[in-house]
């Protein structure tokens, strides 16, 4: 799921990269409204009683954060470049240990550091930013790795608590909606039609990716599940080789052979289970 999650979450980015006129605000109001339309369905079914919560911290911290990885990513990606848009907010295996140790005193294991540092020496690679770092590029593909870990730790301890995905989605969506409202209102740019079907798809990509990590972070932790965020190397890759006609290099291939071992390490040196099933077990079932 969490792969799969990745590949939308790739997917729609690619779709930002290409709007060139819409504000980033103005698609972030679109992103949550479709998104939230389309989860409404799911939450009526269940009556409006059924919204209320015993976390409206967690919540809190983590549509704020999730909101503006969004926001600082998409301003990454058309300020700087996809690519090492891609390289700065998939950093953020490196802040989700730090953070989750922080927030709940709990240590994660040298196999997951392992992990991530071998799926990043993959994602150097392939990327091999070549401008120089430190501009505003940078430090907003920065802030969107910082915001994404946090959001992910929220979303790790909201499931822990065994919030309802309607309930986790519907918040997010929500507050998405009245942040990036009164700065879209303000910005506004009339989408052409083309521009509408783009804004469309990236509200729909962002609740499917949205609705598999929810659900997988529901079976693994933050730190085990982050470093399987490399795999968006990879979709890119292809992304852009299928679509854009842009032929990945020799460099694309090897660094990719890194990024896979570093998806799959956790697995290799945590356990050796004694069937695929037992990996696939959910933990706390009973």
């Amino acid at each position: 799921m969490t792969l799969i999650a990745y590949l939308f979450f790739i997917t729609v980015s690619s779709i930002v990269w290409k709007i060139e006129r819409i504000p980033i605000a103005q698609i972030l109001f679109f992103q949550n409204v479709v998104a939230l339309l389309l989860v409404s369905p799911l939450v009526l079914r269940k009556g409006i009683k059924a919204l209320k919560t015993t976390c409206p911290r967690e919540h809190l911290l983590r549509d704020l954060f999730g909101v503006g990885s969004y926001f600082f990513y998409f301003l990454a990606i058309q300020d700087w470049d996809l690519t090492n848009a891609t390289l700065l907010n998939y950093s953020t295996p490196f802040f989700i240990p730090i953070f989750w140790w922080i927030w709940t005193k709990q240590k994660v294991g040298p196999n997951v550091w392992w992990a991530i540092i071998v799926g990043f020496i993959g994602v150097a690679i392939v990327l091999n930013p070549s401008r120089p770092l430190f501009e505003l590029g940078f430090v907003y593909g920065l802030f969107a790795g910082i915001s994404s870990a946090l959001a992910f730790c929220a979303l790790r301890i909201l499931n822990l608590r065994r919030e309802s995905m309607e309930r986790i989605l519907s918040y997010y969506f929500s507050l998405g909606i009245i942040l990036s409202f009164p700065f879209a209102l303000i910005s506004w740019t009339t989408p052409t039609p083309l521009e509408w079907l783009q804004l469309l798809g990236i509200g729909v990509g962002t609740l499917i990716a949205q609705i598999l990590l929810t659900i997988a972070y529901r079976f693994g932790t933050a730190s085990y599940l982050s470093p399987l965020g490399y795999s968006t190397v990879i979709y890119a890759a292809l992304i852009s080789w299928l679509l854009f006609d842009i032929l990945p290099s020799v460099q694309t291939f090897i660094g990719s052979l890194f990024i896979i071992l570093g998806g799959t390490l956790t697995y290799i040196l945590k356990k050796r289970p004694e069937s695929l099933a037992e990996t696939f077990k959910n933990p706390d079932a009973k």
